[in-house]
């Protein structure tokens, strides 16, 4: 009598190790992003938490975190000149200081674990553009939206 309990495993799809690894951490991106504040005690120097500490102190809008994965997929495909005229189109949408602290905190948290794992995850030859991509999936979890 054959053994059935791991027939599951050969139905599954085989998945390329990149987009595995891209798809666990977009997850996990997304649910550090969820809860406020982010874990960012371990990269932020003394100095720029003082600066900051207003974007700390409440969550921002969905709108700030929105408008900062869009500056964070411009910034990791380096394209400066696009995140300078995006932040400058669209400043109105962040309608307090503490809100454009919130966006310089966010951007530089996506920004430098998206680095930081493409410095971690070397073997799996993660490429800037591939990050932006991720950016996506972690907007669609964040902002899923259910019908019931």
């Amino acid at each position: 009598m054959r053994d059935r309990r791991w027939d599951h495993l050969y139905d599954r799809e085989r998945q390329p190790v990149k987009a595995y690894v891209l798809e666990r951490f977009a997850g996990e991106l997304a649910r550090e992003l969820e809860a406020w504040p982010p874990p960012f005690v371990e990269w932020v120097s003394d100095e720029l938490r003082a600066r900051w500490a207003a974007g700390a102190a409440e969550r921002p809008r969905d709108d700030v975190l929105r408008f900062a994965l869009e500056v964070a997929r411009l910034d990791l495909v380096r394209d400066f000149e696009g995140v300078e005229r995006h932040l400058a189109a669209d400043a109105h949408r962040l309608q307090t200081p503490a809100e454009a602290a919130a966006l310089h905190l966010l951007v530089r948290l996506v920004t430098e674990k998206c680095l930081g794992l493409k410095e971690y995850a070397e073997g799996a030859r993660l490429r800037r553009e591939d990050l932006a991509a991720m950016l996506h999936d972690v907007e669609r979890r964040l902002f899923r939206v259910t019908l019931a």
